[in-house]
């Protein structure tokens, strides 16, 4: 995260949405949203890509070395759309580490939603810009600044308006893997003691590789280095001292087979995110704070 900037890594992401709406290969993907939220120089290569895809049709948006990860990223957003949709009707939703994420603008699940997206402000100021010219999908969006790494969360949620007698879907994309092991159990307690009966969540997070946490040198540089990884069981357990039991958690291999079989994606192709897992939890009893 750079001072007074946009993550870079949530401006990237978001890029690399903007690219798979122009040719989605995954079953279900859409987010035409995506390149309204960039900055201006990002757009101008979205438009560049649109126009060379025009003139030669079939042609993949992606540059070569990006053709993996988008196609992984293509897979996690129908992932977590479909988990979204399934627990409509969705009454309050939290989507922690927003970054430039679409779902309050074109999810029609989220319609009776009031939608609490919680990141840095340095990243949030950009997006809170874009969002004024655009409709919302979900009845309500609300901005909450807050730095996962120093802020009180649950101090700046009630500040907010969030109701903690209202079941919620949390959602927690693409974050644990920048935190430390101790910062992911500290939210996990947090967002359980927040819930109320009948509320979600849905996180990604790296597992091990050979019993190790992986690692990205093209992360490091970015000065968002990965912090922590888990085996399913770890994550399983992790989640269960926290207040959440495991509906579900799955990874590429299972997406391939379910949603696009025909589809050829390798680890060499993926890199990092070849280690990348949905997890989806519920709540196992309701929440103790109070506002």
């Amino acid at each position: 995260m750079r001072s007074g900037k946009a993550s870079h890594t949530a401006t990237f992401i978001a890029f690399n949405r903007a690219l798979a709406n122009l040719a989605p290969q995954v079953p279900g993907f859409a987010d035409p949203l995506s390149v309204e939220f960039l900055p201006e120089n990002w757009k101008a290569k979205i438009r560049r890509t649109a126009a060379s895809l025009s003139a030669h049709p079939g042609r993949s948006p992606y540059p070569f070395w990006l053709r993996g990860m988008g196609l992984f990223n293509q897979f996690r957003s129908v992932v977590l759309d479909r988990a979204i949709v399934a627990a409509a009707p969705v009454e309050q939703f939290v989507i922690l580490g927003a970054g430039l994420d679409t779902r309050a603008w074109r999810l029609d699940a989220l319609a009776g939603a009031a939608v609490f997206e919680v990141d840095h402000p340095d990243t949030q100021a950009l997006k809170r810009r874009r969002a004024e010219r655009m409709p919302a999908k979900a009845r309500e969006v609300r901005f909450v600044a807050t730095d996962f790494h120093e802020d009180d969360m649950t101090r700046a949620l009630l500040a907010a308006g969030y109701d903690t007698s209202c079941p919620t879907f949390w959602l927690w994309e693409g974050v644990t893997m920048y935190l430390r092991p101790q910062a992911v159990a500290a939210n996990l307690r947090s967002f359980a003691s927040l819930s109320a009966r009948g509320s979600r969540l849905a996180m990604t997070y790296l597992s091990k590789n050979r019993g190790r946490t992986p690692r990205s040198i093209f992360l490091a540089l970015l000065g968002e280095p990965v912090r922590s990884a888990y085996a399913p069981a770890e994550l399983a357990n992790l989640g269960q001292e926290c207040g959440w039991g495991t509906l579900s958690d799955t990874g590429i291999q299972d997406w391939l087979r379910d949603l696009a079989p025909s589809l050829r994606l390798n680890r060499r192709q993926a890199g990092l995110q070849w280690f990348e897992r949905i997890w989806i939890g519920e709540a196992l009893r309701a929440g103790k704070s109070s506002p």
